[in-house]
């Protein structure tokens, strides 16, 4: 453990879960498969649990690429280092992801880095295990495409109502969050068919969805007050899948020390982080205004079709991206 990555002003609550001591294992071996991951981020969890998943031999190499302040819990700040000093503390993680952000993945020398694309790299690469992806192309094309919409629009409208200090901003992508939610869930295979997007088959769209869904669970909950409609035919297909999804041992390893995971989001639901995801949210946040209906997305995931969905009155004919009308 180096001098940047050691505990620091642990707390008594906190107590290691299955997540730290999925890590203390991965930490303690050498291996040519080298994982460059922070512990709180779900971006590097997708990686994390696709390496899991496939059983792979491989290091965990703990990236902290904030500044450390021993006064806070855990030494934790989100205030980011700049690229520069995380050459300097962590070159070999710099030069498996130029851009300084987890996850990325170092097999023999082939450097990948970027979340989904790490996970679609270790599906290729590592044939043990069950596959990641669906075999007919237009199947893989769907969990690509929603893969991408739980990144581009979910998570984002979510981050920007835990980071906002406003009530009625909050609420705003409070509700585009919950939409957003609705027209997932609404691509999801029916359960008599399986609890995983696809159905049967644990796939690359479970792996991107969990750890926000866990951080929607546990965080939105702790610092806003998150409740979702659980009365509704969505959210209840959602709760069927997380049932699932989170006692799948991939999974499960992955699920580290609540407390923890919460005070680690303290200064984003302050919004005091100066990380480079805080400062892409509070641009968001700028952009949108009190009066703002557009849910962010838009621009990647046309609103006529994001809409459509939401209400259930876009008819597909055949095959496509969206499954059949439910």
């Amino acid at each position: 453990m180096s001098e940047y990555t050691k505990k620091i002003n642990w707390p008594a609550e906190w107590k290691d879960a299955a997540g730290e001591e999925t890590i203390a294992k991965r930490s303690a071996v050498e291996s040519p498969i080298k994982l460059y991951t922070s512990w709180f981020c779900p971006f590097a969890q997708r990686a994390w649990i696709a390496l899991e998943e496939k059983n792979i031999d491989y290091q965990w190499i703990e990236i902290n690429p904030y500044e450390i302040d021993e006064k806070e819990p855990g030494g934790y700040t989100k205030k980011a280092l700049p690229l520069p000093e995380k050459k300097k503390r962590f070159p070999g993680f710099v030069e498996t992801s130029p851009s300084g952000l987890v996850p990325g993945i170092d097999n023999n020398g082939e450097k990948v880095w970027d979340s989904l694309i790490v996970v679609e790299y270790i599906n290729d690469a590592f044939k043990e295990g069950p596959e990641l992806m669906p075999s007919d192309p237009l199947s893989k094309s769907r969990v690509r495409y929603w893969s991408g919409y739980v990144t581009d629009v979910v998570q984002k409208n979510y981050y920007a109502m835990l980071i906002s200090q406003d009530a009625e901003v909050q609420e705003n992508f409070r509700q585009k969050f919950f939409d957003s939610c609705r027209i997932f869930s609404r691509q999801m295979a029916n359960t008599d068919e399986g609890a995983y997007f696809l159905g049967e088959q644990f796939s690359m769209v479970d792996i991107a969805f969990a750890p926000f869904w866990q951080r929607f669970l546990w965080v939105g909950g702790h610092y806003r007050d998150l409740k979702f409609p659980t009365e509704e035919k969505e959210f209840k297909r959602l709760n069927i899948w997380w049932d699932t999804v989170s006692k799948r041992p991939s999974v499960a390893r992955t699920l580290v020390c609540k407390p923890r995971l919460l005070s680690s989001y303290k200064q984003y639901s302050r919004n005091e982080a100066t990380s480079n995801y805080g400062k892409m949210i509070q641009g968001i946040l700028g952009k949108s205004g009190k009066k703002s209906t557009k849910a962010y997305g838009a621009n990647i995931y046309p609103i006529a079709v994001a809409t459509g969905l939401a209400l259930g009155s876009l008819a597909y004919v055949g095959k496509s991206l969206f499954g059949k009308k439910k």
